[in-house]
């Protein structure tokens, strides 16, 4: 059984399902638990979601939920009443749990695994905390950070495995729970990107595709593109930054914001109008900084060679395989290498050559085998 955070009934992650997939071709019987967070309802709705029989709980007045994005009351406030529909989802979580006495439960990111410690610690044989990233560094503040780290600890303690997707997590791990790891990073499953053919353009097509969050890195694109010929930017995807960036969209020529896109029908053509990925994140987060994003990995089963920023994680790996373009992190360096591509289009076909000696070397089918050792 896995649990997850979504955005919708409509909207789901990859990675969830593939490993779903996986424990099923390993004749598992799979279930996945959503809670929405921004669906209005009071119910748990069944589906199935890639052949994967899945559970929506939807707890959320839709009243409230408009009450509240119109009030004037201050934010702890509008946080106690969201805890509140995270409690809720905790104590139905309990119960179905003791109902249904799954082997081995799943948690996808710290809420859910926090919410799988405190419903299922007693009610399953395995509890599996799935670290899609480094919480120890996921923000700027202090405080924030402080607290982030100890719910991360006490979950960590209280998990019987930690799967980590970079190898940096390691460092932030105690002692006694580094025999807890299993290694499993981001990578694409190489029958969906591997058969992708690339298409032709007369412009450099430079696209963000992915989860929308950093507005900083994602409007210092656009702002370095302004103006420039021979130059189109893409960026598709939901999350928290599509709409800020939605909304001035319309003073950049040359830039199309296109919002969700669906991964199993979208992917190949979105992958096929692109020349060139752009995996820059802001450096100033400690998170993202010493992430591997999966848009380098699915640019290299692609044979796309990829923009990132100096001081990430994967910078050295992208120099020493010539596989991209690294920029220091302001708007000007980014403008400047543009305007250099443009010039000397020998340039991206070097790179073009250096990202297909990468091709088929980091697949998530053999990563992925990693799993069996929590089936042993």
């Amino acid at each position: 059984m896995a649990i997850n955070p979504y955005e919708t009934i409509q909207y789901y992650e990859n990675r969830p399902m593939e490993e779903a997939r996986f424990f099923k071709a390993h004749d598992c019987n799979v279930e996945t638990i959503l809670m929405e967070r921004k669906v209005a309802g009071n119910k748990v709705a069944a589906n199935k979601i890639a052949d994967i029989n899945t559970l929506h709980f939807i707890c959320k007045d839709d009243r409230l939920i408009s009450r509240l994005s119109k009030s004037r009351i201050g934010n702890g406030l509008k946080k106690v009443v969201y805890f509140g529909w995270y409690v809720r989802f905790i104590l139905w979580l309990r119960k179905y749990l003791k109902s249904e006495k799954p082997d081995s439960l799943i948690c996808h990111n710290i809420e859910m695994a926090l919410a799988g410690v405190w419903a299922g610690r007693k009610k399953v044989d395995n509890i599996v905390f799935v670290m899609r990233e480094m919480y120890e560094g996921q923000s700027t503040r202090a405080l924030k950070n402080r607290v982030i780290k100890l719910v991360s600890g006490y979950v960590q303690n209280r998990s019987d495995f930690l799967v980590h997707v970079v190898p940096k997590q390691m460092e932030y791990t105690s002692e006694k729970n580094r025999n807890k790891v299993i290694y499993i990073p981001n990578y694409p499953k190489e029958e969906i990107y591997s058969k992708i053919v690339h298409k032709e353009s007369v412009m450099i097509r430079i696209n963000y595709i992915g989860s929308v969050r950093d507005v900083k890195s994602l409007k210092m694109l656009m702002d370095a593109a302004q103006g420039l010929k021979g130059i189109k930017i893409g960026i598709h995807g939901m999350g928290e930054a599509y709409e800020e960036l939605k909304s001035i969209e319309h003073a950049y020529k040359n830039v199309d914001i296109t919002g969700y896109y669906n991964y199993a029908e979208d992917t190949e053509k979105l992958f096929a109008d692109t020349d060139i990925i752009y995996c820059a994140y802001n450096i100033e987060v400690p998170n993202w900084r010493a992430a591997y994003p999966i848009k380098l990995y699915e640019a290299i089963a692609t044979g796309i060679p990829v923009i990132l920023c100096k001081g990430m994680a994967p910078e050295r790996f992208v120099i020493s395989n010539g596989c991209g373009f690294v920029f220091d992190y302001n708007v000007d360096s980014l403008r400047a290498l543009l305007s250099e591509i443009v010039e000397k289009k020998e340039l991206l076909l070097e790179k073009q050559k250096g990202v297909q000696n990468l091709k088929g070397e980091y697949t998530w089918n053999k990563v992925v085998q990693e799993y069996l050792k929590i089936l042993i």
